[in-house]
């Protein structure tokens, strides 16, 4: 069971390889491990999950669209992608290159056929079984070092990439008409724009940190003056609270030695006492045995 769930996988695992890019004259794109430029072909597993494209088959030729033809007719007219190797393993959106050299013995990443120049070619590739077509392209007659490139990876309608734009085993790139910076090079061929434009964007930075730093400096100045002239500031003592009381005492103090030394009474004593009632103040005498009060 746990077999069979494997063959499982992997199979359905192969179904998410796609076409994704073909170069077919390859005079300046990318080097083989051998240091020789050959057309290459692209695959770019579609799904998240990991794929192995071991046991599949390429082929260019349209003979085997035949349906009359056995599995092992069609097989004999491909070529199958060696299985026992890592490499033929692709993680989810990744991508696989192959070189149309017709030197298999070089490699696994190396067919048994190569693709014909100025001119059209077709290519497929089939699942494990021989007969279970997984994706097919026919490339256009191309230049030398254009390819033949999906807008996006592995989904999109194919395109002419120019040699600039070519991207073996990384995302593609697809000119959209001309670019903002094919435009702005043919519109400003001597660079007068381009150095006018970054001259603008310097010196407007600059005006911009003069004016922060001006800002930011009569801030600071304005803070440090105040903190300055802060302790020089001399606060004026709270007046002391006053309830009249003190006043009340001493004009009882000398209405009684005024009253006292002007022999008011027949008899006095020498002790004054000041009482406290609930009149403003009165004054209190011991050698009578009732108080005079004075108001």
């Amino acid at each position: 069971m746990m077999a069979l769930a494997t063959t499982a996988g992997f199979a359905q695992g192969a179904k998410n390889l796609k076409f994704n890019e073909i170069l077919v004259t390859n005079t300046g794109s990318i080097l083989d491990e051998y240091g020789c430029r050959s057309a290459w072909i692209e695959f770019h597993n579609d799904a998240f999950a990991s794929a192995n494209a071991r046991n599949c088959f390429l082929t260019t030729n349209r003979a085997v669209l035949n349906e009359e033809l056995s599995a092992p007719e069609r097989i004999k007219m491909m070529y199958q992608i060696p299985s026992g190797d890592v490499a033929t393993g692709i993680h989810g959106k990744q991508k696989m290159l192959f070189f149309a050299d017709n030197m298999p013995k070089r490699g696994i990443f190396h067919t048994s056929f190569t693709l014909a120049d100025s001119t059209e070619n077709w290519i497929a590739l089939y699942d494990a079984n021989g007969t279970t077509l997984l994706d097919s392209v026919t490339v256009p007659a191309l230049g030398e070092n254009q390819s033949w490139a999906r807008a996006k990876d592995g989904v999109g309608e194919w395109r002419i990439v120019t040699a600039d734009n070519v991207t073996p085993a990384a995302t593609n790139i697809v000119e959209q008409g001309e670019g903002k910076i094919a435009k702005f090079k043919r519109l400003d061929k001597r660079g007068l724009g381009m150095t006018v434009m970054c001259m603008a964007v310097v010196f407007s930075a600059l005006a911009i940190l003069w004016f922060l730093f001006a800002i930011i400096g009569k801030v600071f100045a304005n803070t440090v003056s105040s903190a300055k002239k802060a302790p020089a500031q001399a606060v004026a003592p709270a007046p002391a609270a006053n309830d009249g009381k003190a006043d009340e005492e001493m004009a009882a103090i000398c209405m009684a030695l005024h009253e006292h030394f002007g022999n008011v009474h027949d008899e006095e004593s020498d002790v004054l006492t000041i009482d406290g009632g609930e009149s403003s103040w009165h004054m209190l005498t011991h050698t009578h045995s009732h108080p005079y009060p004075y108001n």
